[in-house]
């Protein structure tokens, strides 16, 4: 047994991009914020290059000062929906990287 909750042990026993990918997108946002630093670990020892690019601009999102519309700055949404998009497609298996 490890000391990483069951949540995240999904992600560490991901075999494939593909299920990294569905793992991003699905689990909270809670998670990924409380246990960034075990993620980031995670997605570079599997060497899920689009994983970290996803994660990264998702951190963004989540650490950004907001505006009065209660909206993060364009250039991160952009940024965040951009990479989403990319995680998408490697989500449904569309393009699976070599060697996952």
């Amino acid at each position: 047994m490890t000391s990483m909750l069951p949540i995240i042990e999904e992600l560490a026993d991901a075999p494939d991009h593909m299920a990294r990918a569905r793992w991003l997108l699905e689990v909270p946002l809670a998670v990924i914020i409380r246990d960034q630093v075990t993620i980031h670990r995670l997605l570079s020892a599997a060497g899920f290059h689009e994983g970290l690019a996803y994660f990264a601009a998702e951190i963004a999102a989540l650490s950004a000062t907001r505006g009065r519309d209660g909206l993060a700055p364009n250039t991160i949404r952009i940024s965040r929906e951009y990479a989403r998009i990319g995680i998408q497609v490697i989500a449904r298996g569309g393009a699976e990287e070599r060697g996952s």
